[in-house]
């Protein structure tokens, strides 16, 4: 094992079991669902696990996503689209390193910080564009989001090490 698999292992299987984990997947336009306004949405294939603290997201768009005048994405959930991303990446032309921070409310102010997940959550990908969203003919970017995960995660049954 690597010292760098050894250290995660360790992390995962200490006492307070955290690690540092991430929901990944390579998003094309085709992909979005149009709801018939500006607006695509796409719901990724893993969940956020339980007991996770989201840290933030980041994007790395390959090909802009356009066809349109503009075109940026929020990172979120069912019932707060940006929770994942503070504000919009924009994804209308090609770009590495697009991050974000979580959007976390404390004291009643909203801005960076950590987002807590209390059950498996899936992650919503909601992208807008200057019209229609029809209008948008290409695209493809790396979404991920990136968490700490409070409990040791398995694959098939056995842990991740």
């Amino acid at each position: 094992m690597s010292n760098i698999g050894n250290i995660n292992a360790q992390l995962e299987l200490s006492d307070v079991g955290i690690g540092l984990r991430k929901v990944s997947q390579i998003v094309k336009v085709a992909d979005f669902t149009d709801g018939g306004g500006t607006s695509g949405t796409l719901n990724l294939n893993k969940k956020i696990p339980a007991g996770s603290f989201v840290i933030g997201s980041k994007v790395t768009v390959e090909e802009g996503f356009t066809g349109d005048d503009s075109c940026v994405l929020d990172i979120g959930n069912a019932s707060d689209p940006d929770a994942y991303s503070y504000t919009d990446h924009n994804i209308f032309a090609s770009a590495n390193n697009l991050v974000e921070g979580a959007d976390s409310t404390s004291g009643g102010t909203t801005g960076e910080g950590l987002k807590s997940v209390g059950t498996a959550t899936t992650v919503k990908l909601t992208a807008t564009s200057g019209n229609d969203w029809g209008l948008v003919t290409a695209g493809k970017m790396l979404v991920e989001i990136l968490y700490i995960s409070t409990n040791a995660e398995l694959i098939d049954g056995h842990a991740k090490l």
